[in-house]
């Protein structure tokens, strides 16, 4: 059995040095009868990281932490909040239900996404998680949870749906990095691939979960994965964080609807409906014009056309993905607003000190250019590089607007 609680002597310079610089810590900490420095390290790192990704658990003095790859992987308050309510909304009632997450980790998902139901399952291969996990869940006083140190495919493969009943929901997060330690996008290049093993989910539970790399590509979701009800692009704080795909075993759609996720804003689509949408282009780019940039979800889930149509925009070009309009025309708008006040080419620039540079459909990357104009970053203006629909290089001098109002957009 690991030894994972922390001594009297480790939690009290545990407690001490909670915000002291781990690194500095390392190089004067030494082994004792009672004290561990490698574990301690690793309670004060993760308490650390936890403040930022899920305050709850690191506000917890009873909550212990493993390696750093587990609590760096884990999901933020945010993410693990907002599976939880893809549950609530499709599962409706968790009352003599069961849950399984088959790919447990550090276990944050599972605290998150089990609460309710009759019974739930956290399964794992690692030891040390699994006795990570025991002694957390006890913390945070999770009920009627299991932990099981195992494969989760061999635990679905070997669980009785007939005679035990079948799982209201499964959440499954496959590990996206090779045996050399390299990350992988690929769905049948991720372990467990569920490829595989898909029929089987479907067969054992009503609702499943597949949490997958940002930087998957959609089309490959459509392509691979049976009975898809829902896909979730899932962003935070303008940075695409995963990619959640939604099995029903009851699914009846003709096509899938696709949420863009980004914080508070949500903007739903079917892609029937991106492909049959029409979007004009501008005809002039103006100064005084307003200019609209989508957030990272909406970047990746890819409704450009759609975009421009329920907000009545104007695309800068077809492959620029930025709008125009006269006036500010709505305050939901999924991403950020600026009042264009230049528009020129890089000589036109040289004036300026300091400014944000977003480069879209431009031939060289922000660093080169911001490296060209000896420009450094930050401050209070925006600079767009992009390509005109007409062809030109421009870039436009921006302010961005504060008091847009961001809401759900359905």
């Amino acid at each position: 059995m690991l030894t994972i609680t922390p001594t009297e002597a480790e939690r009290i310079f545990a407690a001490d040095n909670a915000d002291a610089d781990v690194r500095g810590l390392a190089l004067r900490l030494k082994e004792g009868a009672d004290f561990r420095p490698k574990f301690v390290l690793q309670q004060i790192a993760g308490r650390q990281m936890m403040r930022r990704k899920m305050p709850l658990w690191a506000s917890n003095p009873d909550i212990v932490f493993p390696v750093h790859l587990s609590v760096e992987q884990c999901s933020s308050e945010f993410t693990s909040n907002y599976k939880r309510g893809i549950l609530e909304r499709l599962c409706k009632d968790f009352y003599g239900k069961k849950f399984a997450d088959l790919t447990g980790g550090f276990g944050v998902d599972f605290s998150v996404m089990s609460r309710g139901f009759s019974q739930a399952f956290y399964v794992e291969r690692n030891e040390e998680l699994c006795e990570s996990a025991r002694h957390n869940f006890a913390a945070l006083k999770l009920q009627n949870c299991e932990v099981i140190n195992g494969d989760g495919v061999d635990f679905l493969r070997g669980f009785d749906a007939n005679n035990n009943g079948r799982f209201g929901a499964i959440f499954i997060d496959p590990a996206r990095r090779n045996n050399a330690g390299g990350k992988t996008v690929h769905i049948a290049d991720c372990e467990p691939n569920v490829i595989d093993f898909q029929d089987v989910l479907i067969e054992k539970s009503d609702i499943i979960i597949i949490k997958l790399s940002p930087m998957l590509d959609i089309a490959e979701c459509l392509l691979r994965l049976k009975n898809i009800d829902e896909i979730h692009v899932v962003a935070s704080d303008g940075e695409c964080k995963e990619i959640l795909v939604v099995i029903s075993a009851h699914c009846n759609n003709t096509e899938p609807r696709i949420f863009a996720v980004n914080n508070n804003q949500i903007f739903s689509f079917l892609k029937s409906e991106e492909h049959d949408c029409i979007a004009q282009n501008v005809a002039s780019v103006k100064e005084g014009m307003f200019l609209y940039e989508p957030n990272a979800a909406i970047m990746k889930a890819a409704p450009f056309r759609l975009v421009a149509s329920r907000y009545n925009l104007l695309k800068i070009s077809k492959n620029s993905h930025l709008y125009v309009s006269e006036n500010v025309v709505s305050e939901d708008f999924p991403g950020r607003v600026f009042k264009i006040e230049k528009i020129g080419t890089t000589k036109d620039f040289k004036h300026i000190d300091k400014a944000n540079i977003t480069v879209r459909n431009f031939p060289i990357k922000a660093d080169e250019l911001r490296k060209k104009l000896k420009i450094k970053d930050g401050g209070d203006i925006y600079i767009f590089a992009t390509t005109l629909a007409d062809g030109r290089k421009v870039l436009i001098e921006t302010h961005k607007l504060l008091s847009i109002t961001q809401k759900n957009s359905r």
